[in-house]
Order: structure tokens, then sequence, then C-alpha cells
């Protein structure tokens, strides 16, 4: 599995397994085959294509499209929107979307920075996009 880090300047193709622990500056697409474990950021558009993977436990800025046959998971803070939601989205609790957290009970709840994060968090689909964002238990 690749390793990523650092600032990257150019749009970010994924179309491998690959670990980014730094910024991609101008966004990032994962292709179909392509999974990235986005432990850094994106400050600018994620997009997933079908068949890509993208297990995001940092944060990410900007839009997210989720085409479908594509899967997010999120561990991370999205302080953007989810634009475009076709595929499946699912957040563990203690995750953040746009300012809300998703707690153990399966709806958002106020964050409190000061919380501990649980060990084995439980994970919610998520549905809707832009400000329509819900969590479905």
């Amino acid at each position: 599995m690749k390793k990523l880090s650092g600032a990257v300047s150019h749009p970010l193709v994924v179309e491998e397994p690959l670990v980014l622990t730094g910024t991609a500056l101008r966004g990032a697409l994962v292709c179909d085959g392509g999974s990235l474990d986005l432990r850094g950021a994106v400050a600018d558009k994620l997009t997933i294509e079908p068949g890509g993977y993208v297990l995001l436990s940092g944060t990410c800025t900007g839009s997210i499209v989720v085409h479908p046959g594509a899967l997010l998971e999120i561990s991370g803070t999205v302080t953007g929107q989810i634009s475009r939601n076709d595929g499946e989205v699912w957040a563990m609790a203690g995750a953040t979307i746009g300012g809300r957290m998703v707690g153990s009970g399966g709806f958002f709840v106020e964050p409190d920075p000061s919380a501990p994060r649980a060990v084995d968090p439980p994970r919610f689909r998520i549905a809707g996009q832009g400000t329509l964002v819900d969590v479905v238990a």
C-alpha cells in the first residue's frame, strides 16, 4: 500500500490503495478499484467514483460527491457538504459532519470536544445531501 505525506499541490487521483497523511490541496478523485485511507486532509472536492472506497478519519473541507457503487466511511470531520450521495455513506459515532456530531444513539448531537473517543464505536448510514444530511439508524 502506498503512503503519501506532505502537501499535494495537484489534484490527487487514486487508482490503487493509498494512505494519505498529508493534505490534498486541490482535491481527490478515487477511481474504480482505488481506496483512500484519508488520515490527513482534502482541502477541495472529494469525488468517489463507482467501485471506489474512502475511509475518512482525517478532515475534508470541500464538497463530497459519492457516485452509485461508491463507499464512504467517516470517522473524522467533514466541514464541507456531501453535495451528492448516490452511493453508500456510513459514519461512526463521534464523526462530525457539517458541525454536527454523530451520537452513539444514531442521531446528530452537539459536538463535545472533551468527550472520550469510543474504542469500537457503532456506525450508522447517512442519507441525504447538502443541508439535508441525516442519520438513518
